[in-house]
């Protein structure tokens, strides 16, 4: 246990341990890396064992019963289009607000810092909405999700698996009126890590960066988009149509600067954490071909009575197809089993360390592909290619 060895993967940085403690003696700290891990002062501490007790690092546990699968997407067109897959957490969220609920998960402050927040409203959820590929801050919301409840009100909360495992391990009791969603992650870097890429983002623009997204809404791509206001060219948008293209989705997709944890996740498996879990049916068009696969498709597992409780509150609003585990896996590996450590995990952060983050990008986060897809990507924007795929499309 991690604050016997103080071994980095044993800690996944949830802070149930924070949030648990009666003294509050207890403080998430940045490590070299950027990733916090809880520090006690001992001059407080009155060695009652609830942050050893609430870890669910070191005591997971799981649901008994074996999920429902589901390739899914909302039938609104629009609110399909403002999502990065089949926009379900858009349709189990707005039920929760309908019932006068508070719906957590991540967002980035003024500052591109990710934490999570609650929102109680159809307005602020857009902040909530698409994907973010780092480690958000918890802060105190697991205390703040104890008060919402206590008070009968409803709270929908999503994060990775270990987030919700930490949730539920330091509330240790069950709640009618909370629904969780664990999403299907492969690993998180640190926020430091992105800081040093937004710096680098602004430097190559000469400038600042004003909006950020990791991937496409209203379809497929994992792709990077920024706005910028540059000193010599004034306002702009940059678009890297595949990840091999930014140096931060490329080491993220090879799991190049995870969390030490996440290359031994006890949550990369079924049964999973959350009532409901939530990731892209990738290899979908496979097994159900008559879907519209073009704006993309959720899996759903059902997981719990309550899970499916709220699916059939929703499911009205949906387009769906029972599935299976088997399947639904093929694509989607760490459905089951966490990512393997690449050799350069080792020594990722310190290459950035001593060599600075543009170095590192531009040689071991830069994929060996790179000009052929840049080229692709460039062909792919031409009337050419566009020409050449309509005759392909024609003679078969």
């Amino acid at each position: 246990m991690y604050f016997e060895t103080l071994d980095k993967k044993e800690c996944c940085g949830c802070s149930a341990c924070l949030s648990a403690c009666p003294k509050q003696c207890i403080e998430m700290r940045a490590d070299e890396e950027g990733f916090l891990y809880p520090v006690i002062d001992k001059d407080i501490c009155i060695d009652c064992g609830l942050c050893r007790k609430v870890c669910p690092f070191a005591h997971p546990e799981y649901p008994d019963a074996a999920p429902l699968v589901y390739a899914t997407y909302v039938k609104d067109e629009s609110q399909r289009a403002q999502s990065t897959s089949g926009g379900i957490f858009y349709a189990v969220a707005r039920w929760v607000i309908s019932q006068g609920g508070v719906v957590y998960g991540a967002a980035f402050d003024s500052h591109f810092k990710l934490r999570h927040v609650g929102v109680d409203n159809m307005e602020e959820l857009q902040r909530l909405r698409g994907s973010k590929y780092l480690q958000s801050d918890l802060g105190d919301v697991f205390s703040e999700i104890r008060r919402y409840l206590k008070e009968g009100r409803w709270v929908y909360f999503t994060g990775v698996g270990c987030q919700v495992a930490g949730l539920k391990s330091f509330l240790r009791k069950d709640y009618d009126t909370l629904v969780t969603s664990d999403l299907v992650c492969h690993g998180v870097p640190s926020q430091q890590m992105f800081d040093w890429h937004l710096d680098y983002l602004r430097q190559k623009e000469r400038g600042e960066i004003t909006s950020y997204s990791f991937r496409d809404t209203g379809g497929w791509g994992v792709c990077e988009t920024y706005e910028y206001v540059s000193q010599t060219r004034g306002r702009g948008v940059r678009r890297q149509w595949s990840y091999e293209l930014s140096p931060y989705l490329y080491s993220f997709m090879y799991a190049f600067n995870y969390r030490y944890s996440c290359y031994d996740c006890k949550f990369a498996r079924v049964p999973r954490q959350g009532d409901i879990t939530l990731a892209d049916y990738w290899g979908v068009q496979r097994y159900f071909p008559d879907l519209d696969i073009r704006k993309g498709v959720s899996l759903v597992l059902l997981n719990t009575v309550r899970g499916k409780m709220v699916w059939d509150a929703v499911k009205e609003t949906l387009v769906y197809r029972a599935s299976r585990i088997e399947d639904a896996s093929v694509e989607n590996a760490n459905l089951v089993r966490p990512t393997m450590m690449p050799e350069i995990r080792k020594s990722c952060y310190e290459m950035i360390r001593q060599r600075g983050y543009k170095s590192v990008a531009e040689n071991e986060f830069r994929s060996p592909n790179y000009n052929m897809v840049k080229l692709r990507v460039f062909l792919s924007q031409t009337r050419l290619w566009k020409l050449l795929r309509i005759i392909k499309h024609k003679i078969r």
